[in-house]
C-alpha cells in the first residue's frame, strides 16, 4: 500500500499564502482596533463634559481642577456625593505609559479648568518670570488666560493614538486629525468652546 503526502513544495505554498493573507489582515486589524479606541475616547470624554456640564448647573461653577487629589484630571466631585456621572475615573484608552510617578493618574483623561487655574496661580510667587520650570506668576496666569479665550473655561483631552499626551496641556494643544492618518500625533480634544471632540 503506497502512502500519499505533501510534498515539500505544496507545504511551503500553503505557508507562502498564509503568511500573504496575515500580511493584509494585521494592519486592517490594527487600523480598525485604532479606530474602535478613538470611538471610546470621544464617547468617554463626551460623557465627562456632560457630567462637567450638569455640576455648572447644581454649583454655578464648573468643578476645580486643583486643590484636590488629581490635579488635571476629572475630580471625584462628579461621581460623590452627586453622581452627575457613575465613576470619574475613566482611563484613557491611549495611555499605555503615563507621565507621572502615580500610575493611576497618569492614565485618565486631562481635565483643566481655566478659571480655577488662573485665579489660583494669582495666589502663588510673585510678578517676576523667574519660579519653578521657568514659569513664573505672569507667564503662568497669562497661560491660562489664554487657554480660556481659545478654550473657554474647561477642556478635556485623551493621549490620542500616538499615545504621548501633550506636556504643555494648559495652552498649546496638538489636535489628532484622522485624515492625517489613524495613527497620527496629537490629542483628542472637547472643550467648552468645541462642544464636539475634534476632529
Amino acid at each position: 500500500m503506497r502512502r500519499h503526502g505533501f510534498t515539500l513544495i505544496e507545504l511551503l505554498i500553503v505557508v507562502a499564502i498564509i503568511a500573504i493573507l496575515a500580511a493584509i489582515a494585521v494592519p486592517n486589524f490594527l487600523e480598525a482596533q485604532t479606530r474602535a479606541k478613538v470611538s471610546r475616547a470621544k464617547a468617554d470624554i463626551r460623557s465627562l463634559a456632560t457630567a462637567i456640564e450638569a455640576y455648572r448647573i447644581d454649583h454655578n461653577s464648573y468643578p476645580n481642577d486643583i486643590g484636590n487629589d488629581w490635579p488635571w484630571y476629572p475630580p471625584d466631585s462628579l461621581s460623590t456625593p452627586v453622581a452627575y456621572i457613575t465613576n470619574s475615573f475613566l482611563p484613557d484608552p491611549f495611555r499605555i505609559s503615563p507621565m507621572s510617578a502615580n500610575v493611576i493618574q497618569g492614565r485618565r483623561f486631562r481635565y483643566v479648568n481655566y478659571i480655577a487655574g488662573r485665579d489660583g496661580w494669582s495666589h502663588y510667587g510673585t510678578p517676576n518670570d523667574g519660579g519653578a520650570y521657568g514659569m513664573g506668576l505672569h507667564s503662568m496666569t497669562s497661560a491660562w488666560t489664554t487657554g480660556l479665550a481659545t478654550f473657554g473655561e474647561w477642556k478635556l483631552s485623551s493621549a490620542g493614538p500616538d499615545q504621548n499626551a501633550n506636556l504643555n496641556f494648559v495652552t498649546e494643544e496638538l489636535i489628532y486629525d484622522a485624515t492625517n492618518g489613524t495613527i497620527s500625533q496629537g490629542d483628542i480634544v472637547r472643550s467648552q468652546l468645541e462642544p464636539e471632540a475634534r476632529p
